[in-house]
């Protein structure tokens, strides 16, 4: 019986010391799922990506008034054969909003990103930017504006300034 279970771990180390040293395609396929995770879904790692065209990528406000709240649509379309996922929309701060859709944008459909930029306390050149996270070859998409954002002056005649 001694014998018996000597032998198999003696077969079970043999067989994982020479799976160890022997690199193989499979050994290579999941550094590349690891590394890249849209390949563990699918052998063809762009198979089930969605290709997103925007009609801008930039925008720029130009000179505004503290306090003034701007929007602008940033328009695209799925130009894959695929559908489009959007999982988020990320701003760097709380002074920019942005919406998106949530359903899949079909194969050829459009859709909108619309940003709203809040000037409340942000005097001065505005470079912002917002990160469409979605399931294209890059991963993410940067949506960029700008803002030359002027004080508003101080008009009280009591005021110690």
């Amino acid at each position: 019986m001694k014998l018996k279970y000597l032998s198999i771990l003696a077969i079970s180390t043999s067989l994982f010391f020479s799976a160890c040293s022997n690199p193989s395609t499979p050994n290579e396929d999941l550094k590349e799922m690891i590394e890249n995770p849209a390949s563990a879904e699918t052998p063809n790692k762009t198979a089930d990506l969605a290709e997103m065209t925007f009609d801008k990528t930039e925008h720029n406000f130009g000179d505004m008034v503290e306090n003034q709240v701007v929007e602008t649509i940033y328009k695209f379309t799925n130009t894959s054969k695929n559908p489009l996922l959007i999982n988020d929309v990320t701003a760097p701060c709380g002074c920019t909003v942005p919406s998106y859709p949530k359903e899949p944008i079909k194969a050829g459909g459009t859709g909108e990103i619309k940003v709203v930029f809040n000037s409340a306390g942000k005097g001065g050149i505005n470079n912002r930017e917002v990160t469409v996270l979605a399931n294209i070859k890059e991963g993410s998409m940067p949506l960029k504006f700008k803002a030359n954002v002027r004080e508003i002056a101080n008009t009280n005649p009591n005021s110690n300034q």
